[in-house]
């Protein structure tokens, strides 16, 4: 799979989805989103959920990414199989861990993912292509100091496509917790997108809060993908202000 980056187009947006329903991934998908990533961290969502919807993404054109509860290959292995193209590694702080998790994401002879007749494939139907030319894109989350320290180590993985900064669990990292204005963060921040551009990876930030002008500086400084808000956040903010 080929990795859009900055350079060639505009900055790519994705829905974040916690709701376990393919309803709630086509309203958000029907909007011209580029990804779905599905939370399976922070959410109640089950394997049998994210694949339904991960189909509800595919028929709006919407690639369904997946973002794991921890660095777990086996899991990593199941949501590919069922049709994630991307995966986001919550919590990546050391190279070594990270390649060790993400060669599990790759067919030999790059990784050591295993093979079977899965709706990836079509049951078989499309086992070669998709055994020879599917390439997941993989996104390292960074959310600690410890992970920012050793950025450009992970940077230089063979398996990694870009790095997404986590911000409540940087600031809380931080005890700032929040406080997305604070100079120490927003130093970490520009030092992780200054060494992720220095080595042509994708860069990328979860807004959580849904406000217009936080996306458009966001998009003034850069990023090439940005996750807004999530699918109850947005709800929540859409009713906020009625008198009951």
């Amino acid at each position: 799979m080929e990795v859009p980056f900055h350079s060639e187009q505009k900055t790519i947006f994705a829905a974040w989805q916690q709701l376990p329903s393919s309803q709630i991934t086509i309203a958000m998908a029907s909007l011209g989103f580029s990804w779905i990533v599905v939370d399976l961290e922070h959410s109640s969502i089950s394997i049998n959920e994210a694949e339904l919807i991960f189909i509800a993404a595919e028929r709006h054109n919407c690639k369904p990414f997946v973002r794991l509860p921890s660095a777990d290959p086996y899991l990593a292995r199941r949501l590919l199989d069922i049709g994630a193209v991307g995966i986001i590694i919550p919590v990546v702080e050391a190279r070594d861990v990270f390649d060790e998790f993400a060669q599990h994401c790759f067919f030999p002879p790059k990784g050591k993912r295993g093979v079977g007749l899965v709706r990836a494939n079509n049951w078989g139907t499309h086992f070669e292509k998709y055994f020879y030319d599917f390439n997941p894109i993989i996104i390292a989350q960074i959310e600690t100091l410890k992970g920012e320290k050793n950025i450009t180590s992970i940077l230089q993985s063979p398996f990694i496509n870009g790095i997404m900064i986590g911000p409540y669990d940087l600031s809380a990292d931080l005890q700032i917790p929040g406080k997305f204005d604070d100079p120490k963060f927003c130093s970490i921040c520009d030092n992780i997108f200054k060494e992720t551009r220095k080595h042509n990876k994708l860069i990328g930030y979860h807004q959580v809060n849904p406000n217009n002008e936080e996306l458009k500086m966001k998009i003034s400084i850069g990023y090439d993908f940005i996750v807004y808000s999530t699918d109850i956040i947005a709800m929540r903010h859409g009713l906020q202000g009625i008198k009951v």
